[in-house]
């Protein structure tokens, strides 16, 4: 079945995130890693959790990557020397739902990738993926991936 491929508006969500500037190959290795720091910062945060896990990024400055993943919280805290506050700003993107395992992100990220290209818009620097429910049967996991288009797109 063929990708959908959508323009979506996106709305603020302040997250919780752990991050990390990571080359690409470096992700899939560390990102588990990222998503522990957040979760044991939970146990004793003054907020709670009000959403899906996100990973999210950006261009980094030193690596290929700069990685932030985390969750939406129930409001803002200061930041501590693990875990920031990362305000998710509002705009459009480009929108595909990835459905089986994580390893096969790239196949519809290179879909969404391609419609972009043929509808002429331009993602921006910043991408994110929204983790769905966990399944033990990898072939139902949905991942919401998300291109962030530049101000110039359609």
């Amino acid at each position: 079945m063929p990708t959908t491929c959508r323009i979506v508006p996106v709305e603020p969500v302040l997250l919780a995130v752990a991050e990390a500037e990571l080359d690409r190959r470096e992700i899939a290795p560390n990102i588990r890693r990222l998503f522990d720091v957040v979760y044991t910062w939970l146990k004793t945060a003054p907020v709670k959790q009000s959403g899906h896990n996100y990973a999210l990024y950006d261009k980094g400055r030193q690596r290929d990557l700069l990685v932030r993943v985390g969750f939406p919280v129930s409001g803002a805290f200061a930041d501590g020397a693990s875990v920031k506050s990362f305000e998710l700003a509002p705009g459009r993107a480009a929108h595909a739902v990835h459905v089986g395992p994580y390893s096969e992100l790239h196949r519809t990220y290179g879909e969404l990738h391609s419609w972009c290209r043929s509808e002429g818009l331009k993602p921006a620097s910043q991408s994110w993926e929204v983790y769905g429910d966990w399944h033990e049967d990898l072939s139902r996991l949905e991942t919401g991936l998300y291109l962030r288009l530049a101000e110039s797109s359609r």
